[in-house]
């Protein structure tokens, strides 16, 4: 008897340390089994004999499907990524693996192969990292399409590195960049009452504004407008000492900020010093003291 009993001879053995033979009668403890006291010892002694030796009902009876070790759901999983990186080494026969774990990733159906192999050759006991990340398509029915490994073997300075970066953020469960497509479609927005509004063409462009200079002289007094026309400074040319404003009357409004050095012409001449300037045309008023004439 097996699993947790005893064997016939302990059985034996333990009858035999309670009873002994005298003769053609059995005794135990020097009382003959004719003694009711030594019967009920007896039969304590062989109950206690069987308890010990019986077996444990889920150890003895199991069947072989309860022993049988499960099988690996990762099995295919390991097998794409160690051909993977068989196919990249140079003698793919001699290509052993050794530490190897399959991590579920948290985009779905992508999972992480890690481990340690040895892509050197068969006389070289040399293992490196490598990171496997395996994506399965579920709808694909043939096996050689349906499992994309994208491997990382650490066999030279720079994938040594990048491998064990992978290592550190793929090698865990959910590892691995986080699923940031949307599972919902983006709502349309809804359409406007008006249509027409809509579709219709833009509006036409304002007409152009009248150059700032010609609403300076037509706001000037009648008196000012006929002392700037006969100024005799009207038709010399003057140069701007260094910055300064061109405003759209005597004290008016500043219109620009003209640069040291330009050159500009004069248009007329109004009381206090100032004078209507332009390039080609006038365009305002600037103090006589930022400029030099000519």
């Amino acid at each position: 008897m097996h699993g947790g009993g005893v064997s016939r001879s302990s059985l034996w053995i333990i009858l035999s340390a309670f009873t002994r033979g005298r003769g053609s009668t059995v005794s135990i403890f020097g009382r003959s089994l004719a003694d009711p006291l030594a019967m009920t010892v007896a039969s304590l002694a062989f109950a206690i004999t069987l308890l010990v030796a019986g077996c444990d009902k889920d150890r003895c009876d199991a069947s072989p499907a309860q022993t049988a070790t499960s099988p690996d759901p990762f099995a295919e999983i390991r097998k794409a990524a160690e051909a993977s990186i068989r196919v990249s080494a140079s003698n793919p026969d001699s290509v052993r693996f050794r530490g190897e774990q399959v991590w579920p990733q948290a985009i779905r159906n992508q999972f992480a192969v890690c481990g340690q192999a040895n892509v050197f050759g068969p006389s070289s006991n040399t293992f490196v990292l490598f990171v496997a990340v395996v994506t399965r398509d579920e709808f694909n029915q043939d096996p050689a399409r349906r499992y994309k490994v994208e491997p990382r073997v650490g066999s030279t300075v720079n994938e040594a590195t990048r491998s064990y970066i992978d290592t550190l953020g793929r090698c865990f469960e959910n590892g691995g960049p986080l699923n940031t497509r949307r599972e919902t479609v983006t709502p349309v927005p809804p359409l406007p009452d008006d249509m027409k509004a809509v579709l219709a063409p833009p509006p036409a462009e304002p007409p152009p504004v009248a150059p700032a200079a010609a609403a300076a002289v037509g706001a000037l007094p009648p008196a000012t407008q006929a002392a700037a026309a006969s100024s005799p400074a009207a038709g010399t040319t003057v140069i701007v000492r260094q910055n300064a404003n061109i405003r759209s009357s005597p004290q008016g409004g500043v219109l620009r900020v003209e640069h040291q050095g330009t050159e500009l012409h004069v248009f007329g001449e109004a009381p206090g010093g100032w004078l209507q300037v332009g390039d080609g045309a006038a365009e305002g008023w600037i103090h006589s003291s930022m400029v030099q004439r000519r």
